[in-house]
């Protein structure tokens, strides 16, 4: 495999792992604050009691943010599990094998594409 195809695969590896995470991070990040904000500005709304218990509707909602947040979690661990580690290996065996990993270490080339 050429320099450029080795190099190509590790920045579209990078690129797909950043992505997912970034994704699943923006998904927490809106549903946090959007949570935050209707704390402030809806109270009685979040405070309404659920029947004659003492659970309101804020309860829930913070729970089910909770969970969201763990299937986030266990959704960036299964690609992790499942696919990045196995190419991540697949990208550095190559890197290895073309000698572009210590140039890489060293800073010579480097993974984001240069706009020359």
């Amino acid at each position: 495999m050429k320099n450029d195809e080795v190099i190509k695969k590790f920045r579209d590896f990078i690129s797909l792992r950043n992505r997912v995470s970034l994704i699943l991070s923006l998904v927490i990040l809106v549903f946090y604050y959007t949570f935050i904000v209707s704390v402030g500005l809806f109270p009685e709304v979040l405070g309404y009691r659920l029947g004659p218990s003492a659970i309101t509707l804020g309860i829930i909602v913070g729970i089910c943010l909770i969970v969201t947040c763990i299937i986030a979690t266990g959704i960036y661990t299964f690609f992790a599990n499942v696919y990045f580690d196995k190419a991540q290996e697949e990208v550095l065996q190559e890197l290895e094998g073309s000698s572009l990993l210590e140039d890489l270490k060293e800073g010579k080339i480097t993974y984001y594409k240069d706009n020359k």
